[in-house]
């Protein structure tokens, strides 16, 4: 199994024929990976990318494109198939797919990438508002846990609830509050470190649309820049 991309933060990259892979990839438009982390206005970045005229993904909204990305970052799943869940798309974000920055650089040499920043316990304190909201959710519809009885060294469960980030925002001491912050931080220096300056745009929220037309090339939308705050993004919670 791959270690978790942050925690201890070691990444484990599958290379073979990837140069052949490359080649074929860059066929596919995909231009433009957001990847500032959850809760850091993944949502209103995917409102504006729409209309920016682009097509893109949200992970944590799309359930049925999760599996291959899921199963190749904690699990045995292949490159290929990962990278083949982006083919519809020419922009993508969150979790899981903003964890294969590395991987789509590669494979896109053309893609760009879009770094959002929030201040570390303002992030923390936003997925523990979501995570809070979820269970009370679940909690009254008296919905079980869906990660109950998963293998925790199975893919499935270790792509859910964020745990990458290596805490628990539903029951957190501490010591894991700590790791998870610096965990976020480090993702955010890394993100800086291995994106040449070229390919990445750090945004500012309140610097609207200007900037992030220009990085990507089209024109300023006359359209309101939009915001969007939805605490229950990506979970859908149904009464049985």
């Amino acid at each position: 199994r791959k270690p978790s991309p942050y925690y201890p933060y070691a990444r484990v990259m599958r290379c073979q024929g990837f140069l052949i892979l490359s080649f074929l990839c860059t066929s596919v438009a995909f231009k433009l990976l957001d990847v500032g982390a959850p809760r850091v206005g993944t949502q209103t970045m995917y409102d504006a990318m729409r209309i920016l005229g682009f097509n893109p993904l949200h992970t944590a909204v799309s359930n049925e494109n999760r599996p291959p990305l899921c199963d190749y970052l904690f699990g045995h799943g292949r490159l290929e198939d990962a990278l083949a869940t982006l083919a519809a798309f020419d922009g993508a974000m969150d979790e899981p797919v903003m964890l294969m920055y590395e991987e789509v650089m590669a494979a896109f040499p053309e893609a760009k990438f879009l770094l959002t920043l929030s201040d570390a316990e303002s992030w923390w304190n936003n997925i523990v508002e979501l995570s809070r909201t979820i269970a009370l959710d679940r909690a009254v519809m008296s919905i079980p846990d869906p990660w109950d009885g998963l293998d925790r060294n199975s893919w499935e469960f270790l792509c859910s609830s964020l745990k990458s980030w290596g805490c628990n925002f539903e029951n957190s001491s501490a010591e894991e509050k700590e790791t998870c912050l610096q965990n976020y931080v480090r993702h955010n220096e890394r993100v800086q470190e291995v994106i040449p300056p070229e390919r990445l745009l750090v945004y500012n929220w309140s610097d609207g649309w200007a900037p992030l037309a220009h990085f990507l090339g089209t024109a300023i939308p006359e359209d309101e820049f939009p915001h969007e705050d939805s605490l229950a993004l990506g979970v859908t919670i149904q009464a049985a």
